[in-house]
């Protein structure tokens, strides 16, 4: 019997996108379905005191997210995994022409940029996806903001709060639900099975609350191994 894991995400999280490679290769290895739902980074770091502070990495994952919501209202959750995939694609495994890796800050500059043309590119990324590139325009509508509101704050409802992305809800929505597992590398098929079955005894203990470290291999993308190259 199939079960049933609700995968929140941005697509402007690395590490978000990293796990969520792993999270796929789990559902084409094993009885796992996955859903694909919202978490906006954005919401997550709204300032109470200034209720219009933003920023460029925000702004674009509120954009994505947008559109995703509304492939969703027209097309049905089955297309939010491809939409993030092929949104995810672009952000992550494209890379700038660039003639040397960038330094300091100037690396942020570069990954900004890189960041606002895949925003402007969601036709394109719809047409990849099998969808209207009409829905480009819900970027701009404000209308959207509500499911993304309300997926925020039911993902936050199920792990407690003061977590980030991705966070994964085993059983919705009475199951348990926790943020990561956060990775860096993919890695092998044999690996990713070990990976998820490692996590799914941890989600079934019902007094586990916390597993982490600060150390962390280099995340395996190409838009980091462009911007950001090993020493």
């Amino acid at each position: 019997m199939a079960r049933t894991v609700e995968f929140f995400f941005d697509p402007v999280c690395p590490f978000c996108w990293q796990t969520s490679k792993w999270f796929r290769q789990v559902s084409r290895l094993t009885d796992v379905e996955p859903v694909w739902r919202f978490i906006s980074l954005a919401i997550l770091n709204e300032d109470p005191d200034d209720a219009d502070a933003t920023n460029d990495s925000h702004a674009a994952g509120t954009a994505l997210l947008r559109v995703a919501a509304a492939a969703q209202e027209a097309h049905g959750p089955e297309v939010v995994g491809r939409l993030y995939e092929e949104m995810g694609l672009r952000l992550w495994e494209d890379a700038p022409e660039i003639d040397s890796p960038p330094e300091g800050d100037e690396r942020w500059v570069v990954m900004g940029k890189h960041r606002q043309s895949v925003v402007d590119d969601l036709p394109a990324i719809l047409e990849a996806a099998d969808l209207p590139v009409s829905l480009a325009a819900a970027q701009h509508h404000e209308r959207f903001d509500a499911e993304l509101r309300a997926s925020t704050d039911e993902a936050m409802e199920r792990t407690g709060g003061d977590v980030g992305t991705p966070i994964l809800s085993f059983d919705p929505p009475d199951g348990p639900a926790f943020f990561g597992p956060v990775i860096s590398a993919t890695p092998t098929d044999d690996q990713a099975v070990e990976l998820y079955e490692a996590v799914d005894t941890l989600a079934r203990w019902p007094s586990f609350a916390e597993f982490k470290r600060s150390l962390r291999e280099p995340i395996d993308n190409a838009l980091f191994a462009t911007l950001m190259p090993p020493e």
